[in-house]
């Protein structure tokens, strides 16, 4: 099985986001525009999982299945205020649910390694000084090996 893309990975529910104090605006193309100029630096704004517990959660995962040892890019679709305002989080947890291995990139498209004894991984936007954001989606697409 190759995963070639996955495409528009979108916010989804808006239950799951920081709401402290913010200005949360949806739209029917389900792109999402945030406004809070006084959240904390390393605050978790939104949190996307590749396993859920279906009973508690009625929701399906929103990442992709990947595959062990393989190369991966991932690419965020957002307008940030200011630049370089938001960070991404990548965490891969075992089976057990300790941490592997964690990766906190400020660019929008980077590449990453599905570690070995990954069981599943979170991707997670921080709050880095932002003020306003409008997120679009994100896809994660597999690398070509040569």
């Amino acid at each position: 099985m190759i995963i070639n893309q996955r495409t528009d990975i979108k916010w989804g529910e808006v239950g799951g986001t920081f709401m402290y104090g913010s200005k949360v605006t949806y739209y029917e193309d389900k792109h999402i525009s945030l406004y809070n100029p006084l959240v904390t630096s390393g605050e978790i704004l939104k949190t996307w999982f590749s396993n859920v517990n279906y009973q508690a959660a009625r929701t399906q995962p929103s990442l992709p299945l990947l595959k062990r040892n393989h190369d991966y890019q991932l690419c965020m679709n957002f307008e940030c205020q200011p630049t370089n305002g938001v960070y991404t989080k990548i965490a891969f947890f075992d089976r057990y649910g300790d941490v592997i291995e964690e990766k906190i990139e400020k660019m929008k498209v980077f590449d990453f390694t599905y570690p070995d004894d990954t069981y599943t991984y979170q991707v997670s936007l921080l709050s880095a000084g932002f003020e306003s954001l409008d997120f679009y989606s994100f896809s994660i697409k597999e690398m070509n090996r040569v």
